[in-house]
C-alpha cells in the first residue's frame, strides 16, 4: 500500500460560487426579474467580487441571468416563449439519446422506461418529464449530446418552477399517448420521436400556464439578505 496520503483535487472556489448562484436560481431562492448585485452575492457567499463576476458572466452565457452593461444585472425573466425554445430543443436531444441507444443497453434503457411511465402515471409536471427523460442521456453513445442537453435541462429546470405545462391539452395528449405506448412496447425509435412529438413547440404553444406564486422583484431592490456561504 502507497505510505503517502492520496490527494483529492480541490474544488476550485469560481466553480463552487457559480454553482451555489445557478442553484439559488433554479430553486427559486433568487427570484426572476431580481437584481443582483455583487457586493450583496460576494457577502452572502463569504467570497471576494472576483468568482462572483466570472460566475455571473457564465450564468449570463447560459440565459440564467441577464446583464445590460451600466443599467442591470439580474435573474433572467421566466418567459414562456423561452420555455418553448428550451423544451423544443430538450425534445430533440432526449429523442436522440433514445434513438441512439448502444446495443447492449437494453436493461437500462427498460429501467428508464419505466421511470418516465411511472411519471406520466402520476400525472406529470413539467420539470418531472423533463428530468425522467433525460435519464437517457446516461446511455447516449454520442457524447456531445449529454453535454448540449445539461444546460437545457437546467434552464428547463428554472424555468418548470415558474411555469406550467397543461398535458391534458389536446394538441399534446395524444403525443403522450404515443409516447406511453413506445416505451411500454420498448419501442426505442418510436419514443425517441414521441418525445420530440411532445415537446415541440407546436405541441405547447397553447398549453404553458404562468404559476400564480412567479412575481418579478422591483428593479432598485437589492438582494435579500441570506446566510448561506461556500465552503472553501
Amino acid at each position: 500500500m502507497p505510505t503517502y496520503a492520496t490527494r483529492h483535487p480541490r474544488r476550485l472556489l469560481r466553480d463552487l460560487t457559480f454553482e451555489t448562484i445557478r442553484d439559488a436560481i433554479v430553486d427559486g431562492t433568487l427570484t426572476p426579474g431580481e437584481r443582483l448585485f455583487e457586493d450583496d452575492l460576494a457577502a452572502w457567499l463569504g467570497v471576494s467580487k472576483t468568482p462572483v463576476k466570472e460566475a455571473l458572466a457564465r450564468l449570463s452565457a447560459q440565459d440564467l441571468v441577464q446583464i445590460e452593461a451600466n443599467r442591470y444585472t439580474r435573474v433572467a425573466t421566466a418567459d414562456d416563449l423561452d420555455l418553448l425554445d428550451t423544451l423544443e430543443l430538450i425534445g430533440v436531444l432526449h429523442g436522440e439519446a433514445v434513438r441512439s441507444l448502444p446495443q447492449g443497453a437494453a436493461d437500462g434503457a427498460a429501467r428508464r422506461a419505466d421511470r418516465v411511465l411511472a411519471v406520466l402515471d402520476a400525472g406529470p409536471t413539467c420539470l418531472d418529464l423533463v428530468e425522467a427523460s433525460g435519464a437517457f442521456l446516461e446511455l447516449a453513445r454520442n457524447p456531445l449530446v449529454r453535454r448540449a442537453a445539461e444546460p437545457l435541462d437546467i434552464r428547463a429546470a428554472f424555468l418548470c418552477r415558474h411555469l406550467a405545462v397543461d398535458w391534458s391539452r389536446p394538441s399534446v395528449a395524444g403525443h403522450l399517448a404515443d409516447l406511453r405506448r413506445s416505451l411500454g412496447s420498448r419501442d426505442w425509435p418510436g419514443t425517441a420521436d414521441a418525445l420530440q412529438r411532445v415537446f415541440r413547440r407546436s405541441s405547447l404553444h397553447d398549453a404553458i400556464i404562468t404559476l400564480p406564486t412567479t412575481t418579478l422583484v422591483d428593479d432598485s431592490a437589492h438582494a435579500r439578505p441570506r446566510t448561506a456561504a461556500v465552503d472553501r
